[in-house]
C-alpha cells in the first residue's frame, strides 16, 4: 500500500522523474520470477512498462487474455493497485502457479502516460494529456477497429498515438485467434463523483424541480439514493427531458419527495464519508461479465466502498473511442472491456500540495482514501484472474 514517503514523493512534482525511476526499477525486479517477463517500451512520450505473465508463447495452450491498463491520464489507483498486486506476488502471498492454472496469460500496463505522469501541470489537468494535448482514453476504438467511422469524438483524423500501437501489437496474435477471449479492465479515476454530489447538495433543492440533470451520472446518484431509501415514486420515468433536442433532464417528482430526496442525499454523504466512491462501466457485450464482476467486487469491498445499488453501469451510451465501447464495434467475438472508476486522487494537484502544508490530518486521509481505491483494484484483479 502507499505510505508516506509514497505520497510525499507524488507531491514533489520537481523530482517525478527520479520517483518514475523508482517505480520502473521496482516493476523490474519482478523480471526474476519463473514466467514472468518485463518489457519496456521508450517511446517519443517516455518509457511505458508493460509486465507479462504466462507459462507458455504457444497461443493454442493458452484458454484467456486478460490485460490491466493503468493511468492513462492523471490517476493512481491502477499504477499503485497493480504494483500492489506485483508486490504480493513477490512477496509470496499470490502464487504465479496458481494464476496459471487457469491457462490464461495476463498483461499489465501500469503506467500508460508516462508524460503525463512526469508533467502534472495546470495546463495539462495536472497530468491528464498526452504531449500533443490529446486524451490517450479516445483512441482505443480507432486503434483496434482501422475501418471504423463515427461522428463522435474517436480522433479519426489523427495519429495513432504509440501508446496504444504497443497494445494492440502485444494482443495481435491472440486477436487473430478468434477462440480465445480477452478480457480488458481500464483502471479510472474521475472527479465528477465528488463534484456531482457536491453541486446536487448545493443546487438541488434550491431549484427544486427545476434542476437540470446536465450528466448521466448525476441522475444515477439520485437513483441510487432513491432505490437505497426505498423512496416512493408514481410518475415516470423519473427522468425526463422538456423537448426531444434538451441537453439536459428534470426529475419527475413531487416538491415533497424532492425534499425527502435531498434529506436522505445528506444522509448517505455523511454516512459513507470515509468510504471511497467507485462505478464500474460496461458496454453491451460485457455487460453480463462487468456485472457480475463488480457484483462479486463490491461484496468483498462493502466496508470500505460507498453503499450502492449500481456498482456498474452502462456506458455505451457515451460516443467516444474509450476500451468500455471498442468491444461493441469490433466483429472480432469475445472481446469484454471494461472500466473502473474510482475517486480522482489529485484534480488538481497544486490545490493538493497546498493542503499537504495547511491541513494538520492531511496525509493521513489522503492515505486513507487511495490506499482504498488500490484494495479495489487488487480485489478486481484477483476477481477477474480468479474467478472468471
Amino acid at each position: 500500500m502507499i505510505d508516506v514517503e509514497t505520497l510525499k514523493f507524488l507531491l514533489d512534482i520537481q523530482n517525478r522523474e527520479k520517483f518514475l525511476n523508482q517505480i520502473l526499477i521496482h516493476l523490474k525486479e519482478i523480471n526474476q520470477i519463473d514466467f514472468i517477463k518485463y518489457e519496456e517500451y521508450e517511446t517519443y512520450e517516455g518509457r511505458i512498462p508493460i509486465i507479462i505473465i504466462s507459462k507458455s508463447q504457444e497461443i493454442e495452450e493458452n484458454k484467456h487474455v486478460k490485460i490491466f491498463i493503468g493511468a492513462q491520464h492523471n490517476e493512481y489507483n491502477g499504477l499503485f493497485g497493480i504494483i500492489e498486486f506485483l508486490n504480493m506476488i513477490k512477496n509470496s502471498e499470490i502464487a504465479v502457479d496458481n494464476i496459471l492454472l487457469n491457462q490464461q496469460v495476463l498483461i499489465f500496463a501500469p503506467l500508460m502516460n508516462p508524460y503525463g505522469f512526469l508533467n502534472p501541470r495546470i495546463d495539462n489537468k495536472s497530468g491528464y494529456y498526452l504531449k500533443n494535448g490529446k486524451n490517450l482514453n479516445r483512441y482505443w476504438r480507432k486503434t483496434f477497429i482501422p475501418d471504423f467511422e463515427n461522428n463522435g469524438n474517436d480522433l479519426i483524423n489523427r495519429q495513432l498515438p504509440e501508446h496504444t500501437r504497443i497494445i494492440k501489437k502485444l494482443l495481435e496474435k491472440y486477436w487473430v485467434n478468434q477462440d480465445i477471449p480477452i478480457y480488458i479492465l481500464d483502471f479510472h479515476e474521475t472527479s465528477l463523483l465528488e463534484r456531482f454530489t457536491i453541486d446536487l447538495v448545493e443546487n438541488l433543492k434550491k431549484d427544486s424541480i427545476t434542476y437540470k440533470f446536465s450528466h448521466w451520472l448525476k441522475e444515477a446518484i439520485i437513483n441510487n439514493i432513491i432505490k437505497l431509501y426505498n423512496i416512493p415514486y408514481l410518475r415516470k420515468p423519473l427522468f425526463f427531458k422538456c423537448n426531444p433536442d434538451s441537453n439536459h433532464t428534470h426529475i419527475n417528482l413531487t416538491i415533497k419527495q424532492l425534499e425527502i430526496v435531498y434529506e436522505k442525499l445528506q444522509d448517505y454523504l455523511s454516512r459513507n464519508k470515509k468510504k471511497l466512491p467507485f462505478y464500474f462501466c460496461y458496454s453491451n457485450k460485457s455487460k453480463d461479465f462487468c456485472k457480475c464482476l463488480a457484483k462479486n467486487v463490491y461484496k468483498k469491498l462493502k466496508d470500505v466502498l460507498w453503499e450502492t445499488c449500481f456498482p456498474a453501469f452502462n456506458h455505451s451510451h457515451i460516443d467516444h473511442g474509450c476500451f468500455v465501447n471498442m468491444n461493441d464495434v469490433t466483429v472480432r467475438p469475445k472481446v469484454y472491456s471494461m472500466e473502473l472508476e474510482s475517486q480522482k486522487q489529485f484534480f488538481n494537484i497544486f490545490d493538493e500540495i497546498e493542503k499537504s502544508k495547511t491541513e494538520s490530518d492531511y496525509f493521513n486521509s489522503k492515505l486513507e482514501i487511495m490506499n482504498h481505491s488500490i484494495k479495489l483494484v487488487i480485489e478486481s484483479i484477483n476477481e477477474m484472474i480468479f474467478q472468471f
